[in-house]
């Protein structure tokens, strides 16, 4: 049997050896990627049933239907009901998934990934804001700008706008640290249903250029997305800018 160390956050009557900072499922999910990006675990093969997972790692279902999420998140799975769970075609080059997992997906490929928070500040609903989070518009927000960075050098810039009462309290767990999806789903129990995307390119201008230590004028891969919850509620829009010499947008699109 597979044997994982204990976390803090355990779930309640998961037996392992020592203190780590990973929860269960996330490291549950390093080794599956780990298998998928070595070859183990073929493109298109099947991956074992939650139930041979569970008595695999000695965990609950929960924590496994969580490392799977997180899984398909990467782009590295496809899970389809009745059939179970697939490997997709893996790539060397990092993956955005859902765009929450920068600070896993850096640090599996060896990377010191950091996050930095350089401005919080109550603003006013736009009329785009309003239509994204679905609220009225001049209803009050709070706007955290933020930088994310991969060995010490700049990746990403970008922000997250959602209500003041969320913004404190995902401030609280450290968003330094960890992704705002991740901290929504594994820290303050929140279902995601659905995610919202757009991208576009778009050129570095003055302050985005010297935040990511480009030259003014070149391209950048703007994504902007909205995390639905299970009652399809918008949670927070985030707008980013990340280096294309830096980082890789992939996505699987089903028909």
């Amino acid at each position: 049997m597979f044997k994982l160390t204990s976390p803090s956050t355990a779930v309640p009557g998961e037996s392992s050896d020592c203190a780590d900072d990973l929860p269960l499922f996330a490291q549950v999910q390093q080794q599956l990627r780990q298998e998928i990006l070595e070859g183990s675990l073929a493109s298109g093969q099947k991956l074992p049933s939650e139930s041979k997972l569970q008595a695999r790692f000695d965990v609950s279902r929960i924590t496994v239907r969580q490392a799977l999420s997180a899984l398909q998140a990467e782009g590295l799975v496809e899970t389809f009901n009745g059939k179970g769970s697939f490997v997709t075609r893996p790539s060397n080059a990092p993956r955005l998934g859902m765009l929450t997992g920068f600070y896993e997906h850096m640090r599996a490929r060896g990377k010191t990934a950091e996050g930095r928070i350089f401005s919080v500040k109550a603003i006013k609903a736009t009329k785009l804001l309003a239509h994204d989070l679905k609220i009225k518009a001049g209803t009050p927000l709070t706007s955290i700008s933020t930088v994310r960075l991969a060995d010490g050098e700049p990746v990403v810039v970008g922000k997250l706008v959602m209500a003041p009462d969320l913004a404190t309290t995902m401030l609280a767990h450290n968003l330094e640290t960890a992704d705002a999806m991740t901290l929504l789903e594994t820290e303050l129990g929140y279902r995601l249903e659905s995610t919202h995307i757009e991208t576009s390119a778009v050129l570095a201008g003055d302050e985005r250029s010297r935040m990511l230590d480009v030259d003014p004028g070149m391209p950048l891969l703007r994504i902007t997305f909205v995390p639905h919850d299970i009652n399809n509620t918008p949670l927070f829009y985030a707008e980013m800018y990340f280096r294309p010499d830096k980082f890789t947008y992939k996505a699987v699109i089903r028909r």
